[in-house]
């Protein structure tokens, strides 16, 4: 059972581009949020009331619980303590962790242990296990070993954005694109959809063609979406690696100008993500698909790569995480 985004903080913001997805919220939302600071804390985060107040500012209960509108109890939890880790995760980067490439693998190469459900002490590594182990459970091997990859990718990637911070070079447009798929962290996301809205695919399902592109149509469009938001926050922190300031600097663009660039991207890729569905949608009607697979395909669309566009851009459009 899901509801409206009636239910979000009064504060929200509308964003510059319009979604043909309705939002959706899970109706445990209120009471996960009240829950949710126990499992970080378990851990040994947000042990000073500044450390938890900046936490609370991502409100990842809002977040989930609109990438998972189908989630309730123990199971949203789930996609709770996963957007909490990532945002400890990318926190622990922007302080003690990331002054070095080699930092930054060690605390990788230390995290990866838990891909597989089994972490050390560290306690970004130990909470990173705990998630993981709880995402897999009664979960199929074909599933559990494709998510393993896409974390395995996710954490391997930062070490490019580590080289880059190390030099004060920042990356070119396309080797930025390249590493940005992957720590964007979408493909997590849509991996663990498909367990909270029970919609897992079998390995030739999910390697589709089509959904390979709405996929990454899906990345891209919140790469697009995060970066414009974080744009005043990144260029005060001295942060090169954004696709806006990309564009100005490759391109000899205004900030306008870029801004606008992006914008424009984020409509053509929506575009795509959507004729992209339609394009499936005939395929399938006129395949040898059984009727369960082709609504499993259609649930999947719905469930795990439209929820996840949405509720991206409703969260970058109301979270406190990115104003300055």
């Amino acid at each position: 059972m899901t509801q409206t985004v009636d239910a979000l903080p009064d504060d929200r913001r509308e964003g510059p581009v319009s979604i043909p997805f309705p939002s959706r919220i899970s109706s445990d939302f209120q009471a996960a949020q009240d829950r949710h600071l126990a499992w970080p804390k378990s851990f040994g985060f947000l042990s000073s009331e500044a450390e938890e107040s900046h936490h609370l500012k991502g409100q990842f209960p809002l977040i989930a619980a609109m990438f998972y509108p189908n989630a309730t109890g123990s199971e949203l939890d789930i996609g709770i303590d996963q957007q909490s880790w990532y945002f400890l995760f990318d926190d622990a980067l922007d302080d003690q962790w990331g002054q070095s490439p080699e930092r930054v693998r060690h605390l990788v190469e230390l995290v990866k242990e838990g891909t597989t459900g089994a972490g050390c002490p560290l306690p970004l590594a130990s909470s990173f296990a705990d998630m993981r182990r709880r995402s897999s459970q009664d979960m199929p091997q074909h599933w559990i070993e494709r998510s393993s990859a896409h974390w395995s990718s996710y954490l391997d990637h930062h070490v490019h954005e580590a080289r880059s911070r190390q030099t004060g070079s920042p990356m070119s447009l396309s080797a930025y694109l390249r590493v940005r798929r992957h720590t964007i962290g979408v493909a997590p996301v849509m991996d663990l959809a498909e367990r909270l809205s029970s919609c897992v695919l079998p390995d030739h399902l999910y390697e589709l063609p089509h959904l390979s592109t709405m996929r990454e149509m899906t990345k891209m469009f919140i790469i697009c979406d995060n970066d414009v938001i974080s744009l005043d926050k990144d260029a005060a922190l001295g942060e090169n690696n954004n696709l806006v300031l990309s564009l100005e600097r490759e391109h000899g663009l205004s900030r306008p100008e870029a801004i606008e660039k992006v914008l424009r991207r984020q409509e053509e890729v929506l575009q795509i993500f959507t004729a992209t569905h339609h394009a499936l949608l005939r395929a399938t009607e006129e395949s040898q698909l059984d009727p369960t697979a082709r609504d499993l395909l259609k649930r999947y669309c719905t469930e795990a790569l439209q929820t996840t566009i949405r509720g991206a851009y409703d969260w970058h459009h109301t979270s406190t995480r990115y104003r300055m």
